[in-house]
């Protein structure tokens, strides 16, 4: 293939332009049960982040955390949510309702994490790689709940 400017791309050569969405990657992480994966892990590193609080990592806590309802803040509720995804991840077209959760869930961690950025609560650093991953998996999960698909076929 050419540099040449009326060189037609490889997707034109078969009589048809390349999309976003014939990238394989995209494809991979767009099939119901990757995602669902792709939740739990993210969950999971929610877990993780609460668990390993003090470290430095996650939260630069100097003094430790006060307040009446401050074990709220790191009680890991993202575990539950981990649990479902993975069980849901069984068995994804009985239970692709779990994708509307998913995407409540996602848009509501971004707008938290933009909330906490705006009232200077928290410093974009903090922020960034949150809600780059919740929008991506939002903006799947939204894909899915949206996109029509060729039902799957069960193989005996």
């Amino acid at each position: 293939m050419s540099d040449t400017p009326g060189a037609r791309s490889e997707g034109a050569e078969h009589g048809r332009e390349k999309s976003p969405g014939d990238n394989g990657v995209i494809q991979l992480v767009q099939q119901p049960r990757v995602l669902l994966i792709l939740l739990a892990a993210w969950e999971i590193v929610g877990v993780l982040v609460e668990l390993f609080a003090s470290s430095g990592f996650s939260l630069d806590i100097e003094g430790g955390l006060d307040g009446v309802l401050a074990g709220r803040l790191l009680s890991w509720q993202s575990l539950p949510l981990a649990v479902l995804y993975l069980y849901c991840a069984r068995d994804p077209v009985r239970y692709q309702r779990v994708f509307w959760l998913s995407l409540i869930e996602q848009a509501a961690a971004v707008a938290a994490n933009i909330y906490h950025l705006v009232t200077d609560q928290l410093e974009i650093e903090a922020v960034f790689i949150p809600i780059v991953v919740s929008a991506s998996l939002g903006l799947l999960a939204f894909l899915n709940v949206f996109q029509r698909r060729e039902p799957e076929r069960e193989y005996a």
